[in-house]
């Protein structure tokens, strides 16, 4: 089937055929760096000097997911100079109509596995986690959009954050665990690492599942259209059902 997209290079091997990988030790080093960049001063700096009123929150999200994004795919593209190797087929950047499948892939992940792995959490500590305390930030940032506010967090949410969070929890570290820890070993590992650095342990046994399941669809595929997919269709579920809720 033909490809969409970045998915051919000089040599002619397309992204799901490389084995290239960045050592682990650099590409947590790398990371680090473009997240407490990106994240910590600039998030920092640009949340400091943000207006409080006027339900200006989705856009302060906007100017701080920019900035963190930049310099994480800075890091990115780092990682593939000190590799020396093209961009697209380090990070196995590649597009096929049968990424398609990530669509029904997402929305079970967000309405049938994430729940599931609640239900018993909720039975034992059921304020801890509550509906309403998961929902929390996102419940926060729906209720300051309106208008074009509300394209700009769909565009955040359902757009920004998949491609770049695949590209580095996908395409960078779960690929350098997995050289060194083997399939397993990296899918656990970079799943459980996506959960803990979004910095809500109420979301962490949630985002540790769908880091599993578009960690999986890299295994399956090679390729990071697909998790591409179905991340962007578990964020839109989410969102969706906040949104229509909320009116």
């Amino acid at each position: 089937m033909s490809s969409i997209g970045a998915s051919s290079n000089s040599a002619g091997v397309s992204p799901s055929e490389s084995s290239a990988s960045v050592p682990l030790g650099q590409a947590l080093a790398l990371w680090s760096l473009g997240w407490s960049v990106g994240g910590i001063v600039l998030g920092g700096l640009i949340y400091a000097i943000a207006p409080t009123d006027g339900g200006t929150g989705t856009v302060t999200l906007g100017a701080m997911a920019v900035a963190s994004w930049t310099c994480l795919v800075g890091a990115l593209w780092m990682a593939s100079k000190l590799q020396a190797v093209g961009f697209w087929r380090l990070y196995s950047v590649q597009f096929r109509w049968s990424d398609l499948v990530g669509i029904p892939v997402g929305i079970a992940a967000q309405v049938i596995f994430v729940p599931l792995v609640y239900l018993p959490l909720r039975a034992i500590w059921p304020s801890t986690f509550d509906t309403s305390a998961l929902e929390e930030t996102a419940q926060e940032l729906v209720d300051a959009a309106g208008g074009w506010r509300t394209v700009l967090l769909v565009v955040v949410v359902v757009i920004g954050a998949p491609v770049v969070e695949e590209l580095v929890y996908r395409g960078l570290l779960q690929r350098s665990a997995t050289a060194k820890w083997g399939r397993f070993g990296g899918l656990v590992a970079a799943s459980v690492f996506f959960g803990v650095i979004h910095l809500r342990p109420v979301e962490l046994p949630g985002l540790t599942i769908a880091g599993l399941v578009f960690g999986f669809m890299l295994l399956r595929t090679g390729r990071l259209g697909t998790p591409i997919v179905a991340h962007a269709a578990f964020n839109a579920t989410g969102l969706f059902a906040l949104l229509v809720t909320t009116k």
